[in-house]
């Protein structure tokens, strides 16, 4: 893997991953502690017990 160049961030801050499918955003967010990853799957998963619901799992 090559090294990675990130900008200077400040201490507290949001980084969002916007991108096609492939472009690296999840490898990209393997280099950051899992405490600091909001991942949608994850999210998905704690709500329906199912990371593949892709349709909205709120519309109760």
């Amino acid at each position: 893997m090559t090294s990675l160049n990130y900008p200077e961030l400040p201490e507290s801050c949001l980084v969002v991953l916007i991108g096609a499918s492939g472009a690296g955003k999840s490898t990209l967010a393997t280099t950051w502690s899992a405490s600091q990853v909001l991942s949608l799957d994850a999210l998905r998963e704690a709500v329906s017990d199912d990371s593949s619901v892709k349709s909205s799992v709120l519309s109760v």
